[in-house]
Parts: structure tokens; sequence; C-alpha cells
């Protein structure tokens, strides 16, 4: 689909020609075609989206009045946004530590929920979605 058709962009070569009036002409038309527009943005809510999904297919699809199909277009794709890891932050600090030291885990705490408290992180360790790390240095 084009932003402008023929006979709009016919329009616009026939006002440049009047020099004076151009700018003002031009804003009323551009405003006109602007109010006429139909609204074609759709934005994909990829927070109701399933689990696993990884792309949304906007299409339209050609029907009868008995609802029998004749086919589809497909008017528009979309793919996932790369989402990070919450943790990223934290394993970008830990790779740090592991540039300057073979026991980087000794400057990282966990969050004990039984206890409610930091508690040193003991072992090397893959970063768990669901768990709650910090550098010692960040303590808040």
């Amino acid at each position: 689909m084009s932003l402008l058709t023929e006979k709009q962009i016919a329009e616009i070569i026939d006002m440049a020609t009047q020099q004076a009036e151009f700018a003002e002409i031009l804003k009323l038309k551009l405003d006109h075609w602007n109010s006429n527009q139909t609204n074609q943005h759709f934005e994909v809510n990829w927070k109701i989206a399933p689990k696993g999904a990884e792309e949304a297919i906007l299409e339209i699809h050609w029907l009868d009045r008995k609802g029998d199909k004749f086919g589809w277009d497909v008017i528009a794709q979309y793919d996932r946004p790369a989402i990070a890891h919450p943790h990223a932050k934290v394993i970008m600090k830990y790779a740090e530590a592991a540039q300057r030291r073979t026991d980087p885990w000794v400057e990282f705490e966990i969050y004990n929920e039984s206890f409610g408290n930091w508690v040193a992180l003991e072992v090397p360790t893959f970063f768990d979605a669901h768990l709650e790390y910090r550098h010692i240095g960040d303590k808040s």
C-alpha cells in the first residue's frame, strides 16, 4: 500500500508550481489526506501470547456470505522481541569478576527466602531466573 496515490502525487506537483501559496495549500491537503487515512497500525501484545510463541502473523481472510474461505493474504509478521535474562546485569558483573579471579562467586550473594536475608553464594552457579542475586558491592 502506497502512502500517496498517483492522483495525490500529481496534486503535489501541481501545487509546487504555485510557489506563493504552496506551503498553505500543502498543509491543508496533507491534513485532509491524513484525516482520511485508515488506521493500519497494529501492536502485538506479547504479554498475552502463548508460551513458546515466537511469531505473530496478521492475515486477512477472503470469505463468501456462507463463511467459505477463498484464501488469505498475510498483512504483517512480527517476531517476538528478544528479552534479556532477568539477571543479565549481575551475570555481566560475574563475568567481570571471573576475569580478575578464579572464584568469582565469592563476590555474590543469593537471597534466602526462608529467612528473608542475603547469604553468600558459596559455589559456582548458573543464574536461575526465579531467584535473586546481587554483587556484594551493590548492597542496599
